[in-house]
């Protein structure tokens, strides 16, 4: 059996709405009746190698602009991978911000020039990437930086998983 990327994904479009009775008003959260339903299902990406997938533990961010992650240079003492070997091109690249020293504001997840994602601590999110003919995207491509660092006085800790081939 072959290395696999197994995803599944989901969105639901929540709308707020409140009601008024008896001079009170109450709120209430909706699925946005133009969608009805959540959206989102499995998606399989091709086959990773072995050699290929990569993680940051506790990592934190030393930089405020879009940094590749094909080396640790977008963390602070620009630290190795803590288990794995970084792909050459990636096919899924998901991050999770653990926590915040001080005020860090956003981290921001890039892809070539376009902003795919800007994460509030204690969100994460995963990006599928299958790139023209399934072969994924340059790691070069793959950027992260946090909106505010200040060594020891605001810092954004992440955690990184790269995969590909």
């Amino acid at each position: 059996m072959a290395n696999e990327i197994r995803l599944k994904t989901s969105v639901l479009a929540v709308k707020e709405t409140s009601v008024t009775a008896g001079g009170n008003t109450y709120t209430k959260d909706s699925i946005d009746s133009n969608v009805l339903k959540r959206f989102g299902g499995a998606y399989d990406l091709p086959t990773y190698t072995d050699d290929a997938i990569a993680r940051w533990t506790g990592a934190v961010i030393d930089v405020t602009t879009a940094t590749a992650l094909s080396d640790g240079s977008a963390f602070e003492s620009n630290v190795a991978v803590t288990d794995g070997a970084l792909p050459t091109s990636v096919l899924a690249y998901a991050v999770e911000y653990t926590s915040e020293l001080g005020t860090v504001g956003q981290v921001v997840l890039t892809i070539g020039t376009q902003v795919f994602a800007e994460l509030s601590v204690g969100e994460g999110v995963v990006i599928p990437i299958s790139g023209a003919s399934g072969i994924g995207l340059a790691i070069a491509n793959i950027k992260l930086h946090a909106d505010v660092y200040s060594d020891g006085v605001n810092e954004a800790t992440v955690n990184v998983m790269l995969v590909g081939v």
